[in-house]
């Protein structure tokens, strides 16, 4: 589990998708243990971040996403007008585990919103490129990866690229639709289930998850 919270961590902080990247390779001794450019023996904080997970039996990917989420409630910084840097140490402090409740509750409601303002986005970018005169399939394309104008998470690009059958999106936003889907899983399958939206829930997908729970499981790093 250690390895696997350590990359959701570095992941989420640092933008960093692939898990072979130097960013996740990079050692840090204040993070990862061992001795500091001082000396001094470090103790790994993913371990004690386990131990709170393991203690609240909580979901792993979720506990470490709650922490970046609207659940943690992080002000911003009145000088920098901007976030504050989040520290593994806060992933396993006193106020993690009533983070962790809020986030688990909210999420259904954010993905509902997700899939919402994805359609209507989606939707107003097809009409005004309509005058473009692209082919469906090229339109489709261009529309789905439009990062710009089209407000839509990779879950839910993806999920509309496989229904559009437009293969070359759906490729493009799986591996980070498979991230999501794969931390979030609970929360995406209760509302599938109260709202009946199976499509969202591909194959290629499915397949991606277990991809990705086979590395984590057979992982020796």
């Amino acid at each position: 589990m250690t390895a696997y919270v350590r990359y959701q961590y570095i992941y989420l902080k640092d933008n960093a998708l692939d898990w072979d990247s130097p960013t996740h390779a990079r050692r840090r001794p204040t993070w990862d243990g061992g001795k500091d450019n001082y000396g001094v023996r470090r103790t790994s904080v993913w371990g004690e971040i386990a131990k709170r997970i393991e203690m609240f039996d909580a979901v792993p990917g979720m506990w470490v996403h709650a922490h970046f989420s609207p659940a943690a409630e992080v002000r911003l910084n009145p000088v920098t007008s901007g976030l504050p840097d989040i520290r593994p140490s806060f992933l396993h402090s006193a106020a993690s585990p009533a983070i962790y409740s809020r986030h688990c509750k909210i999420m259904p409601e954010i993905i509902v919103d997700q899939f919402e303002v994805a359609g209507r986005t989606i939707h107003a970018r097809m009409v005004t490129t309509n005058p473009l005169r692209l082919s469906k399939e090229d339109q489709n394309l261009y529309v789905l990866c439009d990062e710009n104008y089209v407000s839509a998470t990779p879950f839910f690009r993806h999920a509309f690229a496989a229904a559009a059958e437009c293969y070359d999106a759906v490729e493009t936003y799986l591996w980070q639709a498979a991230l999501e889907y794969e931390v979030h899983q609970i929360s995406y399958d209760s509302v599938v289930a109260s709202n009946g939206e199976q499509w969202w829930l591909t194959d290629n997908l499915k397949a991606a998850v277990i991809e990705i729970r086979k590395h984590w499981r057979d992982y020796n790093g």
